[in-house]
């Protein structure tokens, strides 16, 4: 609570500071600010983001190892889980195809990067049949047992 508190004062100072620069130097839109007049303004909720995030991830990690550590059968089901993800990334490798390709801004994608662009779709729409299939199941399921 004392975090969001905290959050709450930073938004509050950085959008009423933000807001008075971009009426000082006459800009619409806080994205037309140059970045070293924002930059004063916006580091610390920044730093502040970034606190939080490493402590819930801290605290997920505790509690997960933990609740692995009390119960070992879930450890089981845990290594069943993470191998069928990899098993379906590796998939979605092995599908995926790499090219060079050029973005907006100029640069250019690489051709492995490209690949795992591609590996993260495939996988993603593996994921997605999966999950849609089990709530179809699960609801023929339900509609069956009544």
């Amino acid at each position: 609570m004392a975090i969001g508190i905290i959050g709450a004062i930073l938004w509050y100072v950085m959008s009423s500071s933000i807001s008075d620069l971009m009426d000082q130097n006459g800009v619409s839109e806080a994205r037309e600010l140059p970045l070293e007049l924002a930059s004063p303004s916006v580091d610390p909720l920044y730093s502040l983001t970034l606190i939080i995030f490493v402590v819930t991830i801290i605290a997920t990690l505790i509690a997960v190892f933990s609740t692995l550590a009390k119960n070992p059968a879930g450890l089981k089901n845990a290594a069943i889980g993470i191998v069928a993800f990899l098993i379906i990334v590796g998939i979605g490798f092995a599908l995926a195809t790499g090219v060079e390709t050029p973005m907006k801004d100029g640069e250019v994608l690489s051709a492995s990067g490209s690949k795992w662009v591609g590996t993260g779709l495939y996988a993603f729409y593996v994921l997605a049949a999966v999950a849609v299939g089990l709530m179809f199941f699960s609801g023929i399921k339900k509609l069956i047992g009544k």
